[in-house]
């Protein structure tokens, strides 16, 4: 902590002394403490003489409650500290890793698209056959650019939300996961309005990527099931598997992604619970829809 930091609190700390002071020298002029005393034994019947032993009682309660808020308040300083170094971490690792498959891939597929082209305009004179090899080859390239392209894409915003919507974005996400992991993927998705915050949207998609991504890699489940629907305005995900549940070994694995959950959700002023179903794990989002606002 710097010193800017610390001098506010060391001003305020002088200011409560001198006040200290000025009271006990006031007091001592007064005679304060005899003065009251003598006031209160005109009031004994009701007990009133116990009244300055209750108020430094009182003090000393509020003194320590204060102390146990600015602890807990100093913790959870640094853990959000602690987050956000995690998800800047997270944030330039992947635009690391997205510039580096941008410069080695598509840096190459260009330099053979140059390269085919240039021998195209040489050989369609004289070797018709391989200009058509040279132009097929383009062809190949052209189609791993526009792959790479897609999945980068992809990882930078779910492919379906504006065209399909939250909806059938999400039953897409599913089938697809159930092809690729082999495990039985169930929806369940009442009828949502068409003007969902695109915040919302992305955030439910994202979390649901994130529980399935995880489920597939720690999980062990064999069924998943899905749910989503609005009831007295109040968005409700459930996607529960019946796999071997969250284990505390499992918690230091995939921790970034749970708290990256627990932050999409937080940032719509929803909750988040992860529940033991007995097998496997249940996520439980709620999210009021007058507040969603990220």
């Amino acid at each position: 902590m710097n010193a800017s930091a610390t001098s506010p609190a060391w001003r305020d700390l002088i200011r409560v002394v001198m006040l200290v002071v000025v009271f006990w020298v006031v007091a001592l002029q007064l005679e304060l403490s005899e003065k009251i005393a003598h006031w209160l034994q005109n009031y004994e019947r009701f007990q009133l003489d116990e009244i300055p032993l209750t108020l430094l009682v009182l003090s000393m309660g509020l003194a320590w409650f204060a102390f146990k808020r600015i602890h807990e308040v100093s913790n959870l300083l640094s853990t959000n500290r602690h987050l956000t170094q995690r998800l800047m971490t997270a944030q330039e690792d992947e635009r690391r890793i997205l510039a580096q498959e941008l410069h080695d891939e598509i840096g190459q597929a260009c330099t053979a698209l140059r390269i085919e082209a240039a021998y195209i305009s040489k050989a369609i004179h004289s070797d018709l056959s391989a200009a058509l090899q040279a132009a097929q080859r383009i062809d190949q390239s052209s189609l791993r650019m526009h792959s790479l392209a897609r999945d980068m894409l992809k990882r930078l915003r779910p492919p379906n939300l504006d065209s399909l919507g939250l909806e059938e974005s999400l039953k897409e996400l599913c089938e697809s996961w159930e092809r690729h992991c082999h495990v039985q993927c169930h929806t369940l998705i009442n009828a949502l309005p068409d003007d969902l915050p695109d915040a919302l949207c992305t955030a439910l998609y994202r979390v649901t990527q994130e529980a399935l991504t995880n489920i597939a890699k720690h999980a062990h489940a064999t069924q998943v099931w899905i749910s989503l629907g609005i009831q007295e305005n109040v968005l409700t995900l459930s996607i529960t598997d019946n796999g071997q549940g969250l284990l505390r070994s499992q918690s230091k694995t995939h921790g970034l992604g749970l708290t990256g959950m627990r932050e999409r959700i937080a940032s719509l002023q929803g909750h988040i619970h992860f529940e033991d179903a007995q097998p496997g794990l249940r996520i439980h989002v709620q999210i009021p829809l007058n507040e969603a606002q990220p």
